[in-house]
Order: structure tokens, then C-alpha cells, then sequence
């Protein structure tokens, strides 16, 4: 049983990471220009870079938004030259979302930044506490998926 106190902690350590995180991610977005992605449009973005071409639909599971939601997002995403959309070869009726080389240099500008952010935090910490965290970090990340 967890105690009333222990969920406390709990929630006020998460909470404080979590906005730490968001303040990360919004410092690094303002620093980068207006041409920088948020935090929806790299979710979109991601799957697309670890699966290729895919549906509306499917882009919309995998970043766990609405389809009306992934729809608008990547429209405005085609607009600025970061993804295209193609007719399916082997079912007309299908229309595949992909990224273009400017939607792919973009991502990997993106995640190249947060992990200069994410070096700068694990550096702070000793050398002996860094796997640790990690694994707790990984057992926490697989709790949440598994009980949401």
C-alpha cells in the first residue's frame, strides 16, 4: 500500500520535472527562431521519421491526437514544406502523409537540441546516480503507459 504522503512526494517531484521540462522545451523553442517546431508538430513528425509514409489516421494513433487534430496540424506542416501528401500505389483512396527533407532536417535539428538539454542535466549529476535515475525513469515511463 502507498501512503498518502508517498503520493505527495511523488506527484510534487513529477509535477517540478514536468514543468522544468516544458520551461526546457519553450526556452529552446523561443532561442531557435520562428521556424521551430512545437512539441504537437514534433509528435506528428516522429512517426513518420521511425515508419515512413503513412495514413492521416495511423500518424494520429501514434501521436495519440485526434484525426480531425493531425489533419489540421499537418496541413499547416505541408503549408511550410515539412511534410507532402501522396496517393497511395496501391489503393487510390488512401492519401499518405511523408516527410520531405525540410520536415526531416527539422526534426533532427529539434531532437539534436533537446538532447544537448537533456547531456546538460545528466552531466550535473555523479557519475555513481545517472543509471539509476535511468532506470527509474524507465520503470516510472512503463507504469504510467500501463496503467493509463
Amino acid at each position: 500500500m502507498v501512503s498518502d504522503l508517498e503520493v505527495d512526494e511523488f506527484a510534487q517531484a513529477c509535477n517540478r520535472v514536468y514543468a522544468l521540462m516544458r520551461r526546457n522545451r519553450s526556452s529552446l523553442a523561443a532561442s531557435s527562431g520562428a521556424d521551430q517546431l512545437s512539441e504537437s508538430q514534433l509528435a506528428l513528425l516522429t512517426p513518420l521519421a521511425e515508419h515512413g509514409p503513412l495514413p492521416v489516421g495511423k500518424v494520429a494513433t501514434l501521436a495519440k491526437v485526434s484525426q480531425p487534430t493531425a489533419t489540421r496540424a499537418l496541413k499547416q506542416l505541408e503549408t511550410h514544406g515539412m511534410v507532402r501528401r501522396d496517393r497511395s500505389t496501391q489503393d487510390d483512396r488512401t492519401v499518405l502523409v511523408a516527410l520531405t527533407p525540410e520536415g526531416t532536417a527539422a526534426l533532427s535539428g529539434a531532437v539534436d537540441r533537446m538532447r544537448e538539454l537533456q547531456r546538460a542535466a545528466l552531466e550535473t549529476l555523479p557519475p555513481s546516480r545517472r543509471a539509476p535515475i535511468v532506470k527509474a525513469l524507465t520503470d516510472l515511463a512503463k507504469a504510467i503507459d500501463q496503467s493509463s
